[in-house]
């Protein structure tokens, strides 16, 4: 856990870990002298150096700004913590390759399979979602500023149905807070995706619940787009009353 009274050069410094200063400082563009004089407090970084500097460490740009360690470093020893921290940013350094569209669609697919069907869903969810988070969020961050199209849209559309799984699991787990911000991504992912039946889909699925809202499962569909046949997961809806 990071101090709360730390300031952003030894916050940097405590993310950076074993990794080398002169490795790190030429991945974000700037040189070892000047890491070194912006962790020993000689020089305060620029607001794209510092935003440059959180992604590469695999941290949002709040836990090196914040007079308080985010609350989701706070608590490391529950599923719901560190698929929380994955969301607001915790996860792969920028420079790691972003697992393939293709690998995360089946993982994805494998994880909506378990919580439909296994009996121990709560137990395997826990097992494989917070890597699972973590892996796409670094995947679409890398995808929205890269010049592949084709993978950016495959890699939004997993996002959005692993988003939408999020919310039901941490609705389930009483993190409501956490539950409205997969809903949210859920809906933007599958908009900018490019694909219109996906997103009409989501926008359904994943409105913040309450008693009497539609329970999501996942279905598979094929549609016309650009001239040829894209296979992709959507989501459909089976209306009746929850239970608590």
């Amino acid at each position: 856990m990071v101090a709360a009274d730390l300031p952003i050069g030894d916050r940097i410094r405590h993310y950076r870990g074993g990794r080398r200063q002169d490795a790190v400082a030429g991945l974000v563009g700037i040189s070892p002298d000047y890491l070194s004089q912006i962790e020993r407090g000689l020089k305060v970084p620029s607001l794209p150096i510092l935003y440059a500097l959180a992604r590469e460490l695999g941290v949002p740009t709040a836990a090196l700004l914040s007079e308080q360690p985010p609350a989701e470093e706070q608590t490391t020893d529950s599923a719901e913590a560190a698929v929380g921290r994955a969301l607001l940013g915790y996860g792969p350094a920028r420079s790691t390759t972003p697992v393939a569209a293709s690998t995360l669609r089946d993982r994805v697919e494998a994880a909506w399979k378990s919580w439909q069907t296994d009996g121990d869903r709560f137990a395997k969810a826990a097992e494989h979602l917070p890597g699972l988070v973590a892996d796409v969020e670094h995947a679409v961050r890398t995808a929205r500023t890269g010049t592949d199209a084709a993978e950016r849209r495959a890699v939004l559309r997993a996002s959005a149905d692993l988003y939408c799984l999020l919310r039901s699991y941490l609705r389930r787990t009483g993190r409501v807070d956490l539950a409205t911000i997969a809903a949210d991504r859920a809906m933007h992912a599958a908009e900018d995706a490019d694909v219109p039946s996906a997103f009409g889909a989501h926008a359904v699925a994943c409105r913040p619940a309450s008693r009497g809202d539609p329970v999501v499962i996942v279905g598979q569909v094929s549609h016309q787009s650009n001239g040829g046949m894209i296979k992709a997961a959507c989501l459909r809806t089976a209306f009746r009353f929850l239970r608590s």
